[in-house]
């Protein structure tokens, strides 16, 4: 801690008065030419602006504390200069970054006038603060969003002083005018010209982040932009409070949106490796080296001056500038607030002039970074900081970094959520930690989403028709409870599996909503039903493909409410570690690591389907999965409607691919025998026994209930985990449909619920299996779910299970065929009976 006293400078006056005469010249003769008119004089400089003493003596002495130091202390003293010259008056500054020395000055001696980078004392010392508009603080002179940020309980407590803006971008403009680029101005122009720069063969970015323990700071500061571009500022503020969970869907999007970006080396120097191991020193060089490695880095203001010390002979302007970070709907930075524990002459008077226009216009010329006053715009003589003000001014709103703000504890979750995105991990999984720490830290619990009664009125009834019964039973009725909590309606519900039940329902009185295993009620009382946008349904948040199989005729009459997949990998993370094995994340790498195994001495697969006369369902299941990697889920979807017959050239080529793993004594335990003969469950507990009999077996969600239940010790985690199936470009699984044969008040206000965020959030609380809306996503409590969870959101599409889709008899056939391919015959021998029964089962 130091003490700085300015000290009082006597008043110097400077007048400076051009007086100027012109004579007129005499008349001259007509042969003469006319005389030149008078010389234009220079327009006399603009006054400075009066200084208000607010009546402030000689003499008055104003305490103030702050936390600059050196170089930052000259210059708030050279902008309190003019205020000190005009009214005599004294200011003893103390200067600390010690929040503790100034709680106890707050509670003892507190400062006139206090500096202070946040706005924290507002909630720590609001009753002792001055109401800044009662001290003549020029409250005109600051964008309202500045006002909001620092008022309480309806008093101006705080104002800021002193703003440094992160939400830039640089970039070389000789670059980009070799380029025929041009800065973008919106999110969407910011995305265009990143994959502009892709095809002619530029890398975007470069996104470097390595910072030792603090690592992941610079991917902080860019995914707020992203916030603020996606979301607006009040989105990152409910953040830093709590009120929003940093596991929201918006921060999932946000998430993936980075990753996007900065694990591609096609985007991104050096890719995910680069991001996470290049300094972000180095990565601001890389673009205004000589070759540029990269056309972009999104850093804070501070990066120019780097810039200029690393490359002395570049020239801002030409060589280096930025452009605001496009979109975004505020900025993020650093703000210093000036706060009044006292309403003395002296301390208006410092208050007054900081807050108008002679203080602002000495800031500028100072340029002590920006002032948040509108008087300083045009002030600035540093062209940096000109276009730097010029960007706050045009901000809509201004957040603090998130990363500097919250707690450390969330701030280090933020950092590892950052990492493990960048390498690889789904947007969803990693946040769960990260919002975990977030409530933790700051205590708080995200406010809950409101319920749409939608008209519906206390005891109105709406009838529902599903197949869950026991415990799922029990778990629909809790999904349901909020909103019937919250309308006071009744839900009356009938549980059946059985077809005719509800045939004979819709032809008579039909249930208003039906919850069912599929979509196959489209096609019988597609006539009847409703569409479900005309009932309040948010299509926005779910996938396209999820609307396209609901919708018929143009029409979207079936949404999906629950969800279960198929299309994941179960293996032991302790012996993956043992062996330096990574989850692959293609189906090329899924191959090769196949391949590794064998050569370490290890059996890739446990394959046993034995399932009575139900053998060769797993087999269906796997096939199916290889399908949707090697030819994608609308080649499937056309097997199940017979558009594509079942011998065909990619049904033959999965069928191989499967045969070879599921027929090999290398491959897999048993080889063609224990595919065929071992039980299901048993193929399941082969890879978590110990010792381990394989190290991966695909299986379905079940999966995972049925290895806690045979080993109680081992733990979700770190002995058993899955992955989503390599390079499947959707998944398959099975999903039970909503669909509406009423529009009365009540049944919108189901269809609301269930497919807004209060229904999202309660189904993933629940934990009734997944739920497709995207506001579910990030709500789950349950780590597998939460995980599951992630691998849906990130799939291009949805298949159901084939072997439950089709047609017994096509059914029963493809079984043959998968337990004929494995034991030795060829793919294209064994599927011409499965064909023929397609086509037969389909005509």
């Amino acid at each position: 801690m130091s003490k700085r006293f300015v000290s009082w400078l006597s008043l110097v006056m400077v007048l400076a008065i051009a007086l100027g005469a012109c004579t007129p010249a005499a008349t001259p003769a007509p042969t003469q030419p006319p005389a030149e008119p008078p010389a234009a004089q220079p327009p006399a400089a603009p006054s400075a602006p009066a200084v208000d003493c607010m009546g402030a003596k000689a003499g008055d002495k104003v305490t103030v504390m702050y936390q600059w130091s050196g170089g930052e202390e000259e210059k708030i003293n050279t902008i309190f200069k003019p205020l000190v010259d005009a009214c005599g008056i004294e200011i003893v500054a103390e200067s600390t970054r010690d929040a503790a020395v100034l709680d106890t000055k707050a509670k003892s001696t507190p400062p006139d006038v206090l500096f202070w980078p946040s706005t924290a004392p507002l909630n720590l010392y609001g009753a002792q603060l001055k109401d800044l508009a009662s001290l003549g603080a020029s409250a005109d002179n600051y964008a309202k969003f500045w006002q909001d940020l620092g008022s309480m309980d309806g008093k101006w407590l705080a104002v800021p002083v002193k703003a440094d803006i992160k939400s830039i971008v640089w970039y070389s403009p000789v670059q980009f005018e070799a380029f025929g680029y041009t800065p973008p101005a919106t999110f969407e122009e910011l995305e265009a010209l990143v994959e502009k720069m892709i095809a002619d063969g530029n890398i975007p970015w470069s996104m470097g982040m390595e910072s030792g323990a603090a690592t992941g700071w610079t991917g902080s500061d860019f995914i707020q932009d992203i916030l603020l571009a996606q979301q607006g500022p009040q989105y990152v503020m409910d953040l830093i409070s709590g009120k929003v969970a940093y596991n929201d869907a918006g921060v999932v999007k946000a998430y993936e949106t980075y990753a996007k970006w900065a694990a591609s080396d096609k985007h991104t120097v050096g890719g995910a490796t680069g991001t996470v191991s290049t300094p972000f020193l180095d990565a601001i060089y890389k673009v205004f080296a000589d070759p540029a490695e990269a056309m972009m880095v999104k850093q804070s203001g501070f990066a120019g001056g780097e810039v200029a010390k690393k490359f002395p002979t570049l020239e801002y302007g030409t060589d280096y500038d930025f452009f605001p970070f496009p979109g975004a709907k505020g900025m993020q930075g650093g703000a210093d607030y000036m706060m009044a524990f006292s309403d003395s002459p002296a301390a208006k008077a410092l208050v007054g002039y900081l807050t108008g226009a002679a203080g602002a216009e000495t800031w500028a010329s100072v340029g002590f970074d920006l002032s948040p006053n509108k008087l300083a715009d045009g002030k600035y003589t540093d062209a940096q900081l000109t276009k730097k003000a010029a960007a706050l001014s045009a901000a809509a709103g201004f957040t603090p970094d998130l990363g500097d703000t919250i707690p450390a504890p969330f701030g280090e979750a933020e950092w590892k959520a950052i990492i493990a995105v960048v390498q690889g991990t789904a947007a969803a999984e990693a946040l769960a930690p990260a919002a975990a720490a977030q409530m933790e830290a700051l205590g708080a619990k995200p406010a809950a989403a409101v319920i749409d009664c939608m008209g519906a009125k206390a005891g109105d009834k709406v009838t529902v028709l599903y197949q869950w019964s026991g415990g799922e039973e029990e778990k629909i009725n809790t999904i349901f409870k909020p909103l019937v909590d919250a309308c006071g309606i009744e839900i009356v519900a009938e549980s059946t599996r059985d077809a005719a039940v509800l045939d004979t329902k819709a032809k008579s009185t039909p249930p208003d909503v039906l919850f069912w295993p599929s979509t196959a009620p489209l096609n019988l009382y597609g006539a009847q039903l409703k569409d479900l946008a005309s009932l309040g349904a948010s299509a926005d948040n779910y996938a396209k493909f999820w609307q396209d199989l609901g919708s018929m005729d143009g029409k979207w009459l079936a949404v999906p409410v629950k969800a279960d997949i198929k299309s994941i990998v179960w293996y032991s993370p302790v012996q993956f570690e043992a062996f330096g094995y990574t989850p692959p994340a293609t189906f090329e790498e899924l191959e090769a690591l196949v391949e590794k195994m064998i050569a370490d001495g290890n059996i890739p697969w446990s394959m046993g389907m034995e399932s009575g006369a139900a053998t060769g369902w797993t087999g269906s299941d796997f096939i199916q999965d290889i399908l949707l990697a090697q030819q994608g889920p609308q080649y499937v979807m056309d097997l199940i409607s017979g558009k594509v017959a079942y011998n065909d050239a990619g049904v033959v080529k999965a069928y191989e691919t499967y045969a070879k793993w599921a027929a090999s004594d290398k491959h897999t335990v048993g080889g063609a025998t224990g595919t065929v003969s071992t039980p299901f469950l048993d193929a399941i507990y082969k890879v978590f026994a110990d010792p381990a009999e394989a190290m991966m077996v695909k299986q379905s969600g079940f999966a995972g209930g049925e290895v806690a239940k045979k080993f109680p010790t081992l733990e979700y985690g770190t002995d058993y985990d899955f992955f989503p199936f390599p390079g499947a470009k959707g998944m398959q699984g099975g999903a039970d449909y909503m669909m509406a044969f009423s529009d009365s008040p009540a049944a919108k206000a189901l269809v609301g619920y269930l497919t807004g965020a209060a229904g999202a959030e309660t189904w993933a609380s629940v934990g009734f299996d997944l739920s497709p809306n995207k506001l579910a996503d990030g709500k789950y409590t349950d780590a597998q779910l939460t995980k599951k969870a992630a691998a849906l959101s990130a799939a291009a599409g949805f298949t159901p299970d084939l072997g439950d889709t089709i047609p017994a008899p096509f059914g029963e056939a493809e079984w043959k065929a998968i337990i004929a391919v494995v034991q030795g015959t060829a793919a294209a021998e064994a599927l011409a009976p499965a064909a023929a029964a397609q086509a037969e089962a389909l005509k």
